[in-house]
């Protein structure tokens, strides 16, 4: 019974890989260019020409500032550090901060909403009464007043990006969860003894894994801006981390002019990123949403030939009856 259950896991994987490539190549490839940020991000000590020595690239000022090259292919930034390795190294903090604060803050979506939404009564009343009052202030400064108690730091920022996060997006999360809590089988668990933990594990987050993993692959271009936004701000991470967005700020802004390629590579890093998630996500939301099945989105270019041809040959063949 194991083996057929991780089959069909497995088979269920590869076939929403070939949907996926088959009717929404855009988003495909987005998944492509993030699995290969990801792969940068985790071997950046071996892709890196430049080696980090104590946490620390080695900095030339001879060689500051100094434009594209065959030894520099993206240029030096200010301290003559090469830009192609910070930029490698710097995966780890807009990729990795990214992608795990983006899991962290959906967790905390599905636990605040599906446990409001199972229990219910006043727990449900007082839950959601501070979610709105927590919504009536800016994300924005929640998140600078937590950078400032917190200090900055890794920790820090998976914290401040993933809470409020998580807080704010739980109420679709609760919607969903509702329509699935008051349907049929999940009344007749409850008739049977079945308790809210057990409602919620067997029967209420497997029918709205669909929503969850749309949320989750939408939200990642927004929080891989937010870490690129306080990095910007030098709200982020330390100095000495290397980092996208704080190259931004540190060196892209006074250097725009005079070398403009310091924040060229971090801005294009950050926007192609951002563009593949946002795509990627608009791909399983196409699928995954059994609201647009039966749309346009859901066909490919060989169906809706398909289709017009059916309805041209429909119509020749009325036309040629009432003649």
């Amino acid at each position: 019974m194991k083996n057929t259950e991780k089959r069909r896991r497995k088979n269920a994987f590869l076939d929403f890989l070939g949907t996926l490539w088959r009717t929404k190549k855009v988003a495909f490839f987005g998944l492509l260019v993030l699995v290969l940020f990801i792969l940068v991000a985790i071997f950046a000590d071996v892709i890196a020409p430049q080696k980090m020595e104590n946490g620390l690239l080695a900095s030339h000022l001879m060689d500051a500032a100094k434009p594209p090259s065959l030894e520099h292919p993206l240029g030096t930034d200010a301290m003559g550090r090469d830009l192609l390795s910070y930029m490698i190294y710097g995966a780890r903090t807009s990729v990795i901060l990214g992608i795990s604060c983006t899991i962290l803050s959906t967790v905390i979506s599905v636990i605040i909403g599906v446990t409001s939404a199972v229990i219910g009564g006043r727990f449900d009343l007082y839950l959601q009464r501070f979610i709105d009052a927590w919504q009536c202030i800016p994300g924005m400064l929640i998140m600078l007043i937590l950078m400032s108690i917190m200090g900055p730091g890794m920790v820090s920022m998976v914290v401040v990006l993933s809470v409020p996060g998580g807080i704010g997006g739980s109420r679709m999360i609760r919607s969903a969860a509702i329509s699935v809590k008051d349907s049929g089988y999940c009344g007749m668990s409850k008739m049977l003894g079945g308790k809210n933990v057990w409602r919620m594990i067997h029967h209420v987050i497997p029918n709205i894994m669909p929503l969850v993993l749309m949320n989750l692959a939408n939200s990642l271009g927004g929080t891989i801006m937010m870490e690129s936004t306080l990095n910007f701000l030098g709200f982020g991470v330390n100095i000495n981390t290397p980092s996208w967005g704080y190259l931004l700020t540190s060196q892209g802004r006074s250097k725009m002019y005079t070398a403009p390629w310091i924040g060229l590579a971090p801005g294009l890093a950050i926007t192609i990123m951002v563009f593949a998630a946002a795509m990627f996500g608009d791909g399983v939301r196409d699928i995954l949403d059994p609201r647009l099945k039966g749309g346009m989105g859901s066909f490919s270019r060989k169906k809706i030939r398909r289709i017009a041809a059916k309805y041209r040959s429909r119509k020749k063949a009325a036309e040629g009856t009432n003649g």
